[in-house]
């Protein structure tokens, strides 16, 4: 019976964690004219005074919570915006309040990790990158330090946070070279830390 209620009491609190379902809205123009938006459900309604796309994407929500209760509305890339750098535009809806307001963009291929973040991974030049996105009630923050995975490159790299020099270095398909970005300043990690991103 023990086992039972741990068994539950895990799946309840990771269930909470990762954040209720999304759902669909419905979008119809307030004015002829204007940019605003009304998004509606059988149960909630928004506003979105200066929508940049209108009616021509797809809406959908969820209660979010970080630390201010409300609503994540997301608004999918139409079929204007589609291609390697869609993004998802994302607003926030305060509790008690119908009004969306705008905090930020994250790729469309961006997937939601269990601690409520949002990573990317995508290949560019001969490295694979991974953003991490912070998502708040005012604004989304890329998360540093990211990882980076060099699969066919020769950069200059650190072989440690402090160290006052960087060497080259180079990565490969067979032996790639995981680095942590700070910033400009690359560092040499075990490639353990990079586990997954080849994957991505």
């Amino acid at each position: 019976m023990k086992h039972l209620i741990v068994i539950f009491a895990l799946f309840y609190y990771g269930s909470a964690f990762c954040g209720s379902a999304e759902r669909p809205l419905g979008c119809r123009s307030e004015s002829e004219g204007g940019r605003g938006i009304k998004l509606f459900s059988n149960r909630d309604v928004f506003f979105i005074k200066k929508a940049k796309r209108r009616c021509g994407s797809e809406y959908t929500y969820r209660e979010y919570s970080d630390g201010a209760k409300g609503f994540l509305v997301i608004s999918s890339p139409g079929s204007d915006d589609l291609g390697l750098n869609a993004q998802n535009m994302i607003y926030f809806v305060l509790s008690g309040s119908k009004e969306a307001n705008y905090i930020g963009d994250i790729p469309a291929s961006a997937t939601e990790l269990e601690d409520g973040t949002y990573q990317n991974i995508v290949q560019s030049g001969g490295s694979i990158f991974e953003s991490v996105y912070k998502l708040s009630s005012e604004k989304i923050t890329i998360l540093s330090p990211s990882r980076e995975l060099i699969i066919s490159d020769t950069q200059c790299v650190y072989q440690k946070k402090d160290s006052k020099a960087c060497k080259e270095m180079s990565g490969s398909f067979k032996k790639p070279l995981c680095v942590i970005n700070y910033g400009e300043h690359k560092v040499a990690a075990d490639i353990n830390e990079c586990s997954g991103m080849s994957e991505g």
